[in-house]
């Protein structure tokens, strides 16, 4: 007997496969969106990022500045490393949070309550993206600067609020021993991570915008699912609309894609969905209200909604970032193919 839940995954599966076979345009078209998205504006921007933080995180060199610490527990409940972690998501995309906040769980710097309250406010859209992906939206490019201060804003005030319930489960000397790894071994084991993060995460972009394509096709004419659709995958979603609210509620609630690949990279603990899922709306509205604040205070004038795509096409289909993106591409697929065998010696596995 089929339970319920086992019952949704293979009917959505059935009927894509039947999509598929008789849309084949369709998905084709999809996927390669997907594949340029991805060795456009993902990988470009997100992979080296991910690799370069991934060593200084490795290296514990930050654990020396006691001071700095004592100010981020007595603000955020967190001490360097976690403060740490907090500062790049934002700036680094949204999986850039949960992947140093895996990094920390697995390292066992915090613990799974620790890293799921921290995932309440750690899930942020980089400012490449909002200043120059969201911006093109608008006539004034100003606005994307708008949108992320208050995307970021309502991160700091969530985790503000969040900051008494870390107090109670990390004290500001609760630090591990410094890790003594060499630099080779440390880059080698942050560019296999940061490999296996982009693999995912651009998987799931491909998908997701295989789905929106058929949604498209079947529902464009139907208003509660065509506006359902702004909730799947947040690239998508942006470029269907340049109200500059509704825009600044989709980067705080980030979208099914970005939750997929969150819960991927968090493969180790359990989420708390419910609370997860109630924080991306609570951060989406914050940015909301924050947004609606700002513009009434500087006296913006925009319009608010449009049903045109306003993004560039040279954005996503440029023929030497292509290319240069797929060969990085490649070179992470080989990479993390290689050192999915690799003894963890660097030396061992040259030779």
């Amino acid at each position: 007997m089929f339970k319920f839940k086992n019952t949704i995954p293979f009917i959505f599966a059935i009927t894509f496969i039947i999509l598929i076979i008789i849309f084949p345009d369709i998905s084709k078209q999809a996927v390669s969106r997907g594949i340029l998205i991805s060795a456009n504006v993902i990988i470009p921007s997100l992979f080296p990022f991910t690799v370069c933080i991934l060593i200084i995180l490795k290296s514990n060199f930050i654990l020396s500045n006691h001071f700095l610490g004592k100010i981020t527990y007595f603000l955020f409940g967190h001490n360097i490393k976690m403060f740490f972690v907090f500062v790049l998501s934002l700036i680094g995309g949204y999986p850039t949070g949960a992947k140093l906040i895996n990094e920390l769980y697995e390292q066992k710097e915090i613990n799974k309550k620790t890293a799921n309250i921290m995932l309440t406010y750690c899930v942020n859209a980089g400012p490449a993206f909002i200043i120059s992906v969201v911006s093109l939206n608008f006539s004034v490019k100003s606005i994307g600067y708008v949108l992320f201060f208050t995307h970021i804003s309502s991160s700091v005030l969530m985790a503000l609020l969040c900051s008494k319930f870390l107090k109670k489960e990390n004290y500001f000397y609760n630090y591990n021993k410094i890790n003594n790894k060499a630099f080779f071994d440390n880059l080698i084991s942050s560019v296999a991570d940061a490999s296996k993060s982009m693999l995912q995460i651009c998987g799931f972009i491909i998908i997701f915008t295989v789905i929106n394509a058929y949604l498209d096709l079947f529902f464009n004419s139907v208003p509660i699912i065509r506006y359902a659709s702004y909730l799947t995958e947040v690239t998508s979603a942006i470029g269907k609309t340049n109200n500059v609210y509704l825009v600044s509620f989709l980067l705080g609630f980030s979208g099914f894609c970005i939750w997929c690949q969150i819960i991927a990279i968090s493969n180790n603990r359990k989420i708390n969905l419910l609370k997860f899922v109630f924080a991306r709306i609570l951060h989406g509205s914050i940015s909301f209200i924050f947004t609606k604040i700002v513009f009434r205070f500087l006296n913006i004038k925009i319009a608010t909604f449009s049903n045109e795509i306003f993004i560039k096409s040279d954005v996503i289909y440029s023929n030497i970032s292509v290319t240069i993106s797929l060969v990085v591409l490649m070179s992470v697929f080989l990479i993390f193919i290689y050192t999915k065998n690799s003894c963890g010696k660097i030396l061992k596995d040259v030779i």
